[in-house]
This record gives C-alpha cells, structure tokens and sequence, in this order.
C-alpha cells in the first residue's frame, strides 16, 4: 500500500502520542503541586534547647507526612543563624532578640523567654538593683550576649564599672566565692522552668535560717522603651521552690526571647500552615521534648511592633487564614472558565478536522478502487480475495467521506455508490469462481478384467 493509505495511521499515532505528552504533563505537575514543601532551619548549637526543639517538630512533621517539612541546619548559635536567613542560604532561623535579629525575617513563634534577675545572698541588705553600689556580682551563665544584658541593667540604674565589681570564672570558682562571702550576688539569663535557677539559689548557704533572695529587675517596661530586643515575663509565686517558697509573690522581670523567624519573602499560606503545624504537633512531642511547653505565639495587638511578626503567623492567631479555596478560588474559577473555551474550541477543530481528516480527492481514491476491481478479477486463491477486501476497506470509508464533504454533488455520489456497487459484485463473483474451480477429490472406480476374457 503507498503512503496515502498509511497517513490515517500515522495521524493517529500522533494523536495517541500527544494524549500520552498530555497525560506526562498533568502527572509531573501534580507531583510538584502535591511534594511537600521543605524549608531550611537554621539552629545551634549542637546540643542546644532550640536544636532539640527543631529536631523534635522535623521527626513529628515526617511522622505524621505533613505537607511543610524541615532540613536542619546547624550553625555556631544565633548569631550565625540570624546571618543564614538574612543571607537567603536559609527559609527559617531560631534567634535571639537580642543578638543580630535579622532585618528580612520576622517572628513566628516564640520558642521561650530567659528571664535575667539576680539571686543575693541570704540575710543580704540588697532589696533592689541600685542597692548593688558597691558590691560584687558575678554573671553564672557567662557569654558576650549575657554580660551584655548585665551592663545594660547597671547602667540604666546609673552602675557604672566602678561601681560594681564583676567577678568571673567557673562554675566551681564562683561557688568556691559564695562560700569565701566574697560575691554579694548571682546574675542569670535563664528559662524559669530550668533547674539552674533553682540549683543557684541553693548554692548560697542558709544563715541563721534565711534562704537566699531573689531580686528581679523590677523597670524592665522603661529598658524596653530604649531596648525593643527585649521582653518582659512573670516569674509565678513558688517558681523556684517551695520551702521556703521562692519568690514569696509574683514579680515581673526583664526577658529575652529565642524566636523562631521566617524569610519575608516566604508566602502567607506556607508560614501561616507552619504556625498551625507547630501549635497542632506539640502534644504530640512535649512528653519526650518539655521545651517544647515554652513555645508560645506572638502577641498581634501591636501591629506596629518593632520586632514584627510574619503576616502568615498572624494571620493564624488572629484565625484569618484563607482555606484553599479562598487563595485559589479565583484561579479555579478562571481556570474552569479556560478550560470551558478550550474544551469548545478543541471540538471545533475536532469537528473541522474531521472533515478534513482526509485531504486525498475523491478521483484518486476513485482511480485506487478501480486498481482494486482489477486486483480482485486477477485473484487465484480465496485468501487473496480477503486480504484485498480487507485492504479496500480503509479505501471505501475514505472515498465515502471525501465524496459526501461538505454535501458533496448528486453526480460525484452517484458514481462512488456505483464503483462501490461494482467492487462488491466483482469481489462476490470472483469469489463463486475460485470456490467453484476447486478440484474435488471423488475416488474413480476402477474394473479389473482376466486375462484373455477380451476374446469372450
């Protein structure tokens, strides 16, 4: 068969093979649509309450096949981490408020407050931060960021570093100081739900039956006028004990915030979906994670806050998260619409090109009929009359629909439907003559006479 009876074939070919393209596209665009979205954690250092927080929310996400997951990466602190975001090299960071808060991230959640206050000694006359003048004060979580605090709460009480002496050194030496009478008071940055606090107001020793006191500092909303990094919290009646009962009363002291922090450029949607994930997964990892009680989210009253939070995450607190279709309703939408006017004008051309599926005229495929009526009359053998039917038949469809295109005229029909006619009664007739020219094998009798019974 020549190239005009295989072109059918060929376009159907590529019809199957655009469908199958088709069906490759919408199935690699589901599997990014529906891949689960992974952002970059920055958090140290190793060993840190914050690391086994993030590592214990990156194991519940992959538990539970959320559709936000976390790669962690490790940094030297918050310093480090702070720089990792603001240079781009990460989608989310654990901070501190007052170490390098990074300009293009804002707050997602608070992952805990260090209350900084002092601990003096039992029986001591200080009742208050200026009552410092004079004495010795050692910083029992020595680092650059926490001697720093220190300078600034003595220097808003009008300390100087004549005024105070700092002592310092190890944990061993400061206790060894306590002992000598030598240090008037400990200085802390620390959680309150951590044993530090505790074991440090226990290391002075009771005298004539006093415990050691606990002075916070009691002006912190005036430090935060000058100092937004940082916050304030409540240390609760009995926080540090309860016999005796450590502090007596409630008392409000100054804070910093370690904050879980989140690119600005990161959508509203994915940080919003965040802040429910990491509200939703804390019961499940608090039992073998307790820092994880600290989590808190930021307050949204201030929406002028000099340490801003991330529109995703208030959009969650302030319970103004879009569901799926109030983001992508109008895409829907707008997509069905398309589709609707693809749909139609795919039928059209369908319709069009089915019309025109055939661009062979009618004489030719009339001139391959009659090649065909001849074909049948030189026929030998029954099976090269059903091979040729077989074969005309995709010609016949084919003449049918180029005679009746558009209408077609009465004269052209006519001739078709009589060549057509012609084929059937040619193939019909030299099928009767092959069948009837068949040998037929009927057995000859055969009379055998005696020898010399020819005379007889």
């Amino acid at each position: 068969m020549d190239a005009r009876h295989i072109s059918p074939m060929r376009r159907r070919l590529k019809t199957i093979a655009t469908i199958l393209v088709g069906i490759a596209v919408l199935a690699a665009g589901a599997a990014l649509w529906f891949r689960p979205t992974v952002l970059r954690v920055a958090a140290g250092p190793v060993g840190s309450s914050d690391v086994r927080v993030i590592v214990s929310y990156l194991q519940a996400l992959q538990r539970e096949r959320s559709d936000i997951r976390f790669r962690l990466i490790l940094t030297e602190g918050p310093a480090e981490s702070a720089v990792r975001v603001e240079s781009g090299k990460a989608d989310l960071a654990v901070v501190r408020s007052d170490v390098a808060m990074p300009a293009k991230a804002s707050t997602v959640a608070i992952l805990r407050r260090e209350a900084a206050f002092f601990v003096t000694k039992p029986g001591s006359e200080i009742k208050e931060i200026g009552d410092l003048r004079g004495k010795s004060v050692a910083n029992m979580r020595s680092t650059p960021a926490n001697d720093h605090i220190l300078t600034q709460v003595l220097e808003h009480y009008d300390l100087s570093a004549q005024d105070v002496t700092r002592l310092s050194g190890s944990p061993a030496d400061l206790h060894q100081a306590i002992a000598d009478g030598r240090l008037d008071a400990l200085f802390f940055v620390a959680p309150i739900s951590e044993q530090v606090a505790r074991r440090a107001i226990q290391s002075f020793p009771r005298i004539d039956g006093r415990s050691a006191g606990l002075l916070p500092v009691a002006e912190a909303e005036a430090l935060l006028a000058d100092h937004p990094q940082f916050d304030t919290v409540e240390i609760v009646r009995g926080a540090f004990g309860a016999n005796p009962v450590m502090p007596e009363s409630a008392l409000t002291t100054l804070a910093v915030t370690h904050r879980l922090v989140a690119d600005n450029n990161l959508s509203e949607a994915v940080v919003g979906e965040l802040t429910r994930l990491l509200v939703t997964l804390r019961p499940q990892i608090v039992r073998d994670t307790p820092a994880v009680n600290q989590l808190d989210l930021p307050s949204t009253e201030d929406k002028a806050a000099r340490l801003p939070n991330h529109p995703g995450a208030v959009a969650f607190i302030d319970g103004e998260t879009k569901t799926f279709f109030e983001r992508y309703g109008d895409y829907i939408y707008m997509g069905i619409f398309g589709i609707s006017l693809l749909g139609s004008a795919l039928a059209a051309l369908v319709s069009n090109w089915s019309r025109r599926a055939d661009p062979v005229p009618s004489t030719v495929l009339m001139s391959d009929l009659v090649e065909e009526i001849e074909r049948v009359r030189q026929a030998e053998h029954l099976a090269t009359l059903d091979l040729i039917e077989d074969e005309a038949e995709e010609t016949l469809a084919r003449l049918l629909r180029a005679a009746t295109r558009k209408g077609g005229d009465s004269g052209e029909v006519a001739a078709v439907a009589l060549l057509v006619s012609e084929f059937r009664h040619t193939l019909a007739r030299r099928r009767e003559q092959l069948q009837k020219a068949q040998p037929e094998a009927q057995p000859r009798a055969v009379t055998m006479l005696p020898r010399g019974s020819a005379g007889v």
